[in-house]
């Protein structure tokens, strides 16, 4: 209880003293998934390619005409699904650019086009305003679905996307339910006003240029493609695997829905209990491993397996221990424990101990003393 106490008073401090907020916002911003994904990623061999989603990647393309090239070429290659990460907002100058857009949004049934939902009002309303492409003015013309981030879009790291969300007091899909419904042909992603935890284990996805679309039909064919730009600064985001271009976090979520592989989380009351638990057990483990160092007959060894120190190194491999067992969890099963009450704990149990054996020498003098 002392070491908990200890954990409490230190985030206290770091949470309400002004110079510590940087402190606070590592806190806030930090899970173990983040440690899990990195070890994955820096032991990943290179190997594992998605088979179900190709990026084509859409940098380059900077004229209406082009992109609607680049669609059209896709479309030739037999994709099963075909989900495009850009508002095509007002018409432009290019009135033949134009033309092809609508041209291939309105006679390809197999397109999901995104678009934005702006002006926030309240939960009950949602966003009042919303942005579509200029070819989807009549309801039903396209398909479509809404990308936007959850709140605090260009902050933190992102870990989850909307399945849903409400415009004009409607409930409406996002971009990642669409495109994964769509693409199973049954509903993987229910229309609901919640977030998906991204699955982030590590994967690559092929990445084709649009000029090289027709050398690589195998990447297309059947494939679920996404149309959007892996070099715009822009739509660049911080995850739990670095920094990530906006369409490769929404084939992450749109392969989560498919493998229905969210990153599942217990609750908090099973997260308390688990914690207070696994702090128990280490009190108990320390607790006989000391009783036994008192027991040793050599005077040198016992004085050395009771120093702090050597309680420290039994600490750190013990931490180490429930730390992979945690990670075994979250790869085999998806499910991520919060390890950082109970790991912080543990680390400050030897602390703890020190300040509760100092307290108990004290009262017993005082009570020898009167």
């Amino acid at each position: 209880m002392l070491a908990f106490v200890l954990v409490i008073t230190f985030a206290l401090i770091a949470f309400n003293l002004p110079f510590m907020s940087p402190v606070a916002e590592a806190i806030k911003e930090f899970e173990m998934t983040d440690v899990y994904c990195q070890i994955l990623q820096d032991t990943d061999d290179g190997e594992e390619v998605s088979d179900v989603v190709t990026i084509v990647d859409m940098s380059e393309l900077y004229s209406r005409r082009e992109l609607a090239k680049g669609i059209q070429d896709i479309e030739a290659q037999h994709p099963k699904v075909v989900g495009v990460d850009v508002v095509f907002e007002g018409l432009k100058e290019d009135s033949i650019g134009d033309e092809m857009l609508a041209e291939v949004a309105l006679s390809n049934d197999n397109i999901v086009f995104s678009y934005k939902l702006l002006d926030y009002v309240n939960d009950s309303i949602g966003h009042e305003t919303t942005v579509h492409s200029f070819f989807a003015d009549e309801e039903g013309a396209v398909k479509e679905g809404f990308t936007n981030m959850p709140r605090n879009l260009y902050g933190g790291i992102k870990r989850n996307l909307s399945l849903g969300g409400k415009a004009e007091g409607k409930l409406v899909p996002s971009f990642i339910t669409m495109v994964s419904n769509l693409y199973a042909g049954k509903e993987t992603g229910r229309v609901v006003e919640d977030d998906v935890s991204i699955n982030f284990i590590p994967r690559h996805y092929r990445v084709v240029h649009p000029d090289f679309i027709a050398l690589h039909p195998e990447y297309i064919k059947d494939k679920l493609v996404l149309f959007g730009a892996m070099k715009d600064e822009y739509d660049m985001h911080y995850t739990p695997l670095g920094k990530m271009a906006g369409v490769e976090l929404l084939a992450y979520s749109i392969e989560t829905l498919l493998e229905q592989s969210e990153i599942k989380k217990p609750s908090g009351w099973v997260t308390v209990i688990v914690t207070f638990l696994l702090v128990l057990l280490t009190q108990v483990m320390l607790s006989s491993f000391r009783a036994q160092a008192k027991k040793l007959k050599n005077r040198a060894l016992r004085f050395l397996m009771s120093t702090s120190l050597i309680s420290g190194y039994l600490m750190f491999f013990w931490i180490a221990i429930w730390m992979w067992v945690a990670f075994m969890v979250f790869y085999l099963y998806d499910i991520a424990f919060d390890m950082g009450w109970a790991l912080s704990a543990m680390a400050f149990l030897v602390l703890a101990q020190n300040i509760y054996n100092e307290f108990k020498d004290a009262i017993n003098s005082q009570k020898n003393g009167k």
